[in-house]
């Protein structure tokens, strides 16, 4: 570690803060695969997946706004505490439901939709929390240390998760994220979380808070552009992952740790790329944001759809994971360092709309083209189609200009 990363790990506060945003993030990371990979089992409808990962990603279109906006009025740490049991809570119950044999796809997406619910309240509330952890001039290491960590523990989640699965059946695949929620509530609990800035939240009703979080996002650039490209990401991430699955099912004809192998190479990437951000002080951000999402983004799901196996597959997936890890740490970068400090935990519940609201988006896109084409094949449109999306929002001078 060298000088930043290991000045922020040095913190007791960011640290414990750091370790169980982690966990908790390996939940999120791990959901889509696991709940995709039951579906599979459960029936051959191709659709069926699609649908009970949208029933995943839905809540957090529905709440992460009003998430955000709760979170600028109440405790941040007890809020988190609170929705944690909760994940804790459903993740086993639905753990007991896979184990005495009750899953149905009916049954997975009610799961799906409640568990999403638990998981979806809590990523505005901890992305606001990091600049009251950190000082202005580390906050650029701060993001590229969280994304790093959660894209480790994501890779190691799956895996894991994968294996289980082919060892002990679907429920072990849960129980794993269960554990997970019980220790992201262990390593917050000795956490102190310092007072937010003096916010006119309270001051309000709740619906008039949210409004004024709509309007300040509106009005102002390039917070505006930076949330319209959270949604952007949010959906070509969201298709690959239930494509992705199935490709190794069907195309490539190999197993559920395999499948999770694939995907947490993704992770692997991102945690390289990120990790190495996390240990220096890097400008000109909004290159980054141009190349790596107006380009990379849909590049590396378009080179994905034409890997012929599964050797191939795994090297697309590293290199798009590297690029990931730039383009969201200096997305998140840029964003929180345009956001006033009374306003973040909206402006962080509307990032998170886009990008973990994008899942049902994107599941839906699957959903429908899964009628005509495979699952290869909606990977190379939707990735075209970022292509020239991303492209249009992030080659702006708006955009490019930002350091």
């Amino acid at each position: 570690m060298r000088g930043p990363t290991r000045e922020l790990l040095a913190d007791r506060d960011f640290r414990g803060f750091w370790l169980a945003q982690t966990a908790l993030a390996s939940i999120n990371g791990t959901l889509r695969f696991a709940f995709v990979w039951l579906v599979v089992t459960l029936t051959d409808w191709s659709t069926a997946e699609g649908i009970v990962a949208g029933l995943l990603g839905l809540p957090a279109m529905m709440f992460s706004l009003v998430a955000g906006a709760w979170s600028d009025r109440v405790d941040r740490k007890r809020m988190f505490m609170g929705w944690t049991i909760a994940a804790l809570v459903t993740l086993g119950a639905f753990t007991v439901v896979i184990a005495a044999g009750w899953a149905t796809p009916l049954w997975a997406g009610v799961a799906a939709f409640a568990i999403g619910i638990t998981v979806s309240v809590s990523p505005p509330n901890l992305n606001a929390m990091v600049p009251l952890l950190v000082g202005p001039d580390r906050l650029m290491n701060a993001v590229a240390l969280q994304n790093g960590a959660m894209q480790a523990a994501g890779f190691f989640a799956v895996v894991i998760a994968g294996f289980a699965i082919d060892g002990f059946g679907d429920a072990a695949g849960f129980a794993v994220l269960t554990v997970l929620a019980g220790l992201s509530l262990l390593a917050m609990r000795p956490v102190t979380i310092p007072p937010d800035p003096v916010s006119t939240a309270s001051e309000e009703t709740f619906g008039a808070s949210i409004i004024s979080g709509l309007r300040y996002t509106w009005a102002n650039e390039p917070v505006r552009s930076l949330v319209l490209l959270s949604m952007v990401l949010g959906s070509s991430f969201s298709v690959m992952q239930i494509a992705m699955p199935r490709v190794v099912e069907e195309d490539f004809g190999l197993d559920a740790s395999s499948a999770g192998t694939v995907m947490a190479t993704f992770g692997l990437g991102m945690f390289v790329s990120s990790a190495v951000m996390a240990t220096r002080q890097i400008g000109r951000h909004g290159w980054n944001i141009a190349l790596c999402v107006g380009l990379g983004l849909g590049a590396g799901q378009l080179a994905l759809s034409f890997a012929p196996n599964f050797r191939v597959a795994v090297v697309i997936m590293l290199l798009w994971g590297l690029n990931a890890g730039i383009a969201m740490t200096s997305h998140r970068t840029v964003l929180q360092r345009s956001t006033a400090p009374e306003m973040m935990g909206r402006v962080m519940g509307l990032m998170m709309t886009g990008f973990m609201g994008g899942l049902p988006l994107g599941a839906l896109t699957a959903s429908v083209l899964s009628v005509w084409v495979g699952p290869a094949r909606i990977m190379t449109i939707v990735g075209a189609s970022t292509i020239v999306i991303a492209g249009a929002l992030s080659w702006r001078p708006v955009i490019r200009r930002l350091t």
